[in-house]
């Protein structure tokens, strides 16, 4: 399994953080802000699958609860309202667009199915990652659909290729436009990801997105995973408390890029304000060959702490660090991949940092490759799963706001559902709340910590996520 370590490593230099700030932002809802988000129906099961670990639920359309399923093996939680108000949703859903079946049709809603399209770089450099990725996506269309549907609708899915290029995020947005599509998720990306969901917020189509560097404020779009500045601003408090860095000397290393440098920028202003010594910032480019000089600076400064910004480039400046003889304790943002501590192994021992998505020792994962071993897409190598475990949990997340989208949904009811989600909790990506008005679609403020590595050198969970330490 380890001879797809090479390319993947190549693969995933973007796969930890977006990049770029979007230029345009839509307006669409604020009209419809009056309404009642009750309208939309709280978090109904009816024909779904279970709110925390996508089990299918034996409830018809129409039920008033979810199935328990086996929730507890990933210690999921079910509070804040994944429950309530259910029975309601089928009589409440009429306050919000379309009143009644058969009233004006809504792109990608049938009567017996509900399109969505999956943009992401299926063809690229990062296409053997985006496609493993994918099954994750196939095995909760087939849960939910062997479980009736959401409403009775069974789940489409539709491939739609940004090729991880800025332009190939335009022209796949084009694509949803014009494909039948009721809402769009892009699971992943770089220039892509924010190119495409720039576009489809300006079309008025709804968006499910992985995270820009920073808040873009799209009025549409629901970011389901960690903002790189964020995970910056958590990592500080990490370094401080569970580090133990208050009065030691600080360092930060990073790729020149945006993503990278927004949580740098966070994680140095972060670390000053909690009284922190921020003794020396170094950038690095991407793939440079040796990393010694900006090292050597460090060294000279200082550090005792260092807070590394990479992906694969981490593996490199490890290396480094080693021949130097220098060994300071080593933390930080976008490297918590399985695929590079296999690949580095003892150059990881004791390093610790930020991910987004719960580790594969977790009981979350355990549900999950049940799950994906049931429909014949077989985890037990976990180290060559890589982004099919959080793909997975973003799916339940998509599942959860249909599902609040109503019996009837709009484009504006699938809005209006996703602002009432508040602790939704899958166990795979961490808690996701969401509120009105674009300042609050980015529902993600927590991330999990993690040291490396268990005896197969997968990063080991170090407990729940959260936003402080």
């Amino acid at each position: 399994m380890r001879r797809a370590v090479g390319v993947l490593a190549l693969a995933l230099v973007a796969g930890a953080c977006s990049v770029s700030t979007p230029r345009h932002e839509a307006a669409f809802v604020n009209a419809n802000r009056a309404r009642s988000s009750s309208a939309v129906g709280d978090a109904a099961s009816a024909g779904g699958v279970d709110a925390a670990t996508g089990d299918p639920s034996n409830a018809a359309a129409g039920a008033s609860s979810p199935s328990a399923g086996d929730g507890s093996a990933t210690g999921a939680s079910r509070a804040n309202g994944t429950t309530a108000g259910s029975s309601a949703v089928g009589a409440k859903n009429g306050a919000v667009g379309n009143a009644a079946a058969g009233a004006t049709a809504v792109p990608g809603v049938t009567k017996d199915s509900v399109t969505i399209s999956i943009v992401a770089g299926f063809t690229g450099p990062l296409a053997a990652l985006v496609n493993k990725a994918y099954e994750a996506l196939q095995t909760w269309q087939d849960d939910v659909n062997a479980a009736g549907g959401i409403y009775g609708r069974k789940i489409v899915l539709k491939k739609v290729d940004h090729k991880e290029t800025a332009d190939g995020g335009v022209a796949a947005c084009k694509e949803v436009t014009s494909n039948g599509s009721f809402f769009a998720a892009v699971p992943e990306g770089t220039d892509a990801n924010v190119t495409a969901v720039n576009c489809l917020d300006a079309a008025g189509i709804p968006t499910v997105y992985y995270a820009a560097a920073a808040d873009p404020k799209w009025k549409l779009a629901f970011a389901d995973t960690l903002t790189s500045a964020q995970g910056g601003t958590i990592l500080a408090s990490y370094v401080k408390n569970g580090l133990h860095g208050a009065g030691k000397k600080v360092g930060a290393i990073y790729v020149n890029q945006s993503a990278y440098k927004a949580a740098v920028d966070t994680f140095t202003a972060e670390s000053k304000r909690q009284g922190m010594t921020v003794a020396d910032v170094e950038a690095v480019e991407p793939n440079q060959a040796s990393f010694t000089s900006q090292l050597l600076r460090m060294q000279q400064a200082g550090v005792q702490i260092l807070m590394i910004s990479a992906t694969t480039e981490t593996i490199g400046i490890l290396r480094d660090a080693r021949s130097m003889g220098w060994s300071p304790t080593i933390t930080g943002w976008g490297f918590q991949f399985d695929f590079l501590t296999e690949a580095g192994r003892s150059l990881f021992d004791g390093v610790s940092g930020l991910r987004t998505y719960a580790t594969v020792d977790s009981p979350a994962y355990a549900n999950y490759a049940q799950h994906m071993d049931a429909r014949g897409r077989n985890r037990d190598d976990r180290s060559t799963d890589l982004e099919g475990f959080p793909t997975y949990g973003r799916a339940l997340l998509y599942g959860e706001i249909l599902k609040r989208a109503g019996a009837n949904p709009t484009r504006q009811s699938f809005v209006l559902g996703a602002e009432t989600i508040k602790g939704f909790d899958t166990g795979i990506i961490p808690p996701v709340t969401y509120g009105a008005g674009a300042p609050a679609h980015v529902g993600i403020t927590q991330g999990f910590a993690a040291v490396c590595c268990n005896s197969d050198y997968t990063w080991k969970g170090t407990g729940p996520p959260r936003a402080s330490w």
